[in-house]
């Protein structure tokens, strides 16, 4: 028997890069699948764009595609485009790009499912695609 304490469908893309899974929050417009397109041409591999499907295993929150969408990214103007795509991932980080951050150095946290995240507020992030491929590589967040 799985041991899944909830799911449900969310307006969210995601990605896995170096092994950590990235949420990332937003209506429509708000820049989710233009931050996915820029991690995936990094080495990210999509998970899910324009809806993310969440599940509690194991009191970790997982993400995954909707039976639903197809298995391409939506990049306006072009389409969609036929991208590197991993079946589920871990979310280790929230991207919300409906919330500008109010302090120099971070630190916001955001609950989903009862699992507390680190949250990265996106919207007029000047240079976010890099500072999240750099968070990727190295080794997340100091604590000060």
């Amino acid at each position: 028997m799985k041991n899944i304490l909830k799911t449900k469908n969310i307006h969210a893309s995601g990605v896995c890069f170096e092994n950590k899974g990235i949420l990332i929050l937003g209506e429509s417009g708000s820049g989710k699948s233009s931050l996915a397109l820029s991690l995936v041409a990094n080495g990210a591999q999509l998970v899910c764009d324009d809806r993310a499907h969440l599940q509690v295993k194991n009191k970790i929150l997982m993400m995954t595609k909707p039976p639903s969408l197809p298995g391409a990214l939506e990049v306006r103007g072009l389409g969609l485009i036929n991208v590197p795509l991993t079946t589920e991932a871990r979310i280790d980080l929230i991207i919300d790009m409906e919330l500008t951050s109010d302090s120099r150095l971070g630190g916001h946290k955001m609950e989903l499912f009862g699992v507390e995240f680190p949250c990265v507020k996106g919207k007029n992030f000047y240079g976010l695609s890099d500072a999240i491929i750099v968070w990727s590589k190295y080794g997340g967040f100091l604590d000060l």
